[in-house]
């Protein structure tokens, strides 16, 4: 029995390419907040997500149920996520999370791949990326060694989450 990957149709699946381009976008996203750390990375942040969202309401039934929980999975926490983040960055009311942002977006990350595991079952593949972040944001916030890279790493995991979902849940 020959186990074969088939790339047409996980490139065709309306699924399957929501998953590669929120991997090309958190990867495109994490890289330059590594070179660029400015307040303004939040406008490019937000810029790509908003590509992101707006794919995923094209492709998505949002008449479904279901889907409409798998996208409020994820529009709860990033929308929330880049409050906050705005707000560490432009104001002195969460003055020592600027240093952590990038395992704080893991830990957020980890919540919405949860949350998307509870909506669309079988979700063992979202809590797998859900623990894979979360270990990557107590990671990063335990070891200072690892802060000045932290963007890169949240990059790699995010990117490693989002094309083991590709494979293994675009079937689904």
């Amino acid at each position: 029995m020959e186990n074969k990957i088939n790339f047409s149709f996980l490139i065709n699946e309306s699924r399957g390419r929501v998953y590669l381009l929120w991997a090309v976008l958190t990867g495109v996203g994490y890289t330059a907040t590594h070179y660029y750390q400015h307040p303004n990375i939040n406008g490019v942040w937000f810029v790509l997500s908003a590509i992101g969202f707006a794919y995923m309401y094209k492709v998505m039934p949002l008449r479904v149920k279901q889907m409409k929980y798998v996208y409020m999975s994820w529009a709860v926490p990033i929308s929330v996520g880049l409050i906050v983040s705005i707000l560490s960055a432009r104001t002195e009311l969460l003055p020592g999370l600027l240093g952590y942002l990038g395992a704080y977006w893991l830990a957020i990350q980890a919540v919405g791949f949860l949350w998307n595991g509870l909506v669309d079952s079988p979700g063992i593949w979202y809590y797998v990326a859900s623990v894979m972040n979360g270990i990557g944001a107590i990671s990063l916030y335990l070891s200072e060694s690892l802060l000045p890279v932290q963007y890169l790493l949240a990059g790699i995991i995010t990117v490693w989450s989002m094309l083991m979902l590709w494979l293994y849940r675009t079937d689904a």
